[in-house]
């Protein structure tokens, strides 16, 4: 056992003198108020006067695609084809680390104080990188001991250097009802998806036995689909990135009620969330009704129960 420190040596002086029945911070039993005791007298490890002392840490995470779109969260690590995460600091100590991607973060103790640069690269199975730049961002070096600073370095989807494509999971409700209860029931439905600019002809439902099968780029009218969060319409292979989603609804004699445009995201890979698009109606919205819609006065009276307007 290491010499104890003068701390440890008075401590049990005092504790003896007074009796010897209060803890005895040196003697490896961890009792009483004590946060530990590792018996030793080292001072400049994590148990210090039998206090947990932390040295002060920084931890890097990293995330893809977060929160692209409302209701979007992000992608994973298999989403995007990322087996491993490279991290560089530049900064008073230099570090370069290569780890694999499902960490989700990496830890540095006790930095050397001043502002580093954070630059992160997701590398595939074979070492390349997956974007087409690392993504970079601030920090300083934490000096507060026993407490741990933390920064997020978000992959953004215009930051990937490779196509990707995706499933689009989503749902549609009418001011917050389904189609036959919105005000009025909703018949018919088009929809016209735009990935980064360009209509998707992928289709809706392939392989449904329940769902209409559409193509996404609004040419088709289809019957309101029911559809729920336990089974949502869904489009696969669908080109990763921002998107654009637009939505009419029809009541059975042709006159459109519902119409909206939504800002959204395709995300990389089969795993992706349920965006849920809640289309307005065009009176309630005020957009003007089409020439062959009723006069506004003669509105229809929603259901006690439908949602507040949006």
């Amino acid at each position: 056992m290491r010499a104890p420190s003068l701390l440890l040596v008075a401590g049990v002086v005092w504790l003896t003198a007074c009796g010897g029945d209060d803890p005895v911070c040196g003697d490896g039993v961890m009792e009483g108020g004590e946060q530990c005791d590792d018996g030793d007298g080292d001072e400049l490890d994590e148990c210090r006067a039998c206090e947990v002392f932390v040295p002060p840490r920084n931890v890097v995470k990293w995330a893809f695609n977060s929160e692209a779109a409302p209701g979007f969260t992000n992608d994973g690590c298999l989403d995007v084809g990322a087996i491993t995460v490279q991290i560089d600091l530049d900064g008073p100590l230099p570090s370069q680390q290569q780890v694999s991607c499902a960490m989700r973060q990496v830890t540095y103790s006790e930095l050397p104080a001043g502002s580093y640069t954070v630059s992160v690269t997701p590398l595939d199975s074979g070492g390349a990188s997956l974007v087409t730049a690392p993504v970079t961002t601030t920090m300083d070096a934490n000096v507060t001991y026993n407490t741990t600073a933390e920064v997020t370095v978000v992959v953004p989807p215009d930051a990937w250097a490779r196509p990707m494509t995706g499933t689009f999971f989503f749902l549609l409700r009418w001011m917050g009802m389904e189609c036959s209860t919105a005000a009025p029931a909703v018949a018919m439905q088009r929809v016209a998806l735009r990935v980064n600019g360009s209509p998707v002809t992928q289709q809706a439902n392939v392989g449904s036995t329940v769902y209409p099968v559409y193509t996404l780029d609004g040419s088709a009218q289809v019957t309101c689909v029911m559809a729920s969060l336990a089974q949502a319409e869904a489009a696969r292979m669908v080109p990763f990135g921002r998107a654009e989603l637009e939505v009419s609804g029809r009541d059975t004699g042709g006159t459109e009620w519902f119409r909206g445009t939504f800002d959204t995201f395709v995300g990389a890979g089969v795993s992706n969330p349920i965006m849920t698009f809640d289309v307005p109606s065009v009176i309630d919205a005020g957009i003007d009704a089409p020439i062959d819609a009723p006069d506004v006065d003669a509105g229809v009276d929603a259901p006690t129960d439908a949602a507040p307007d949006a």
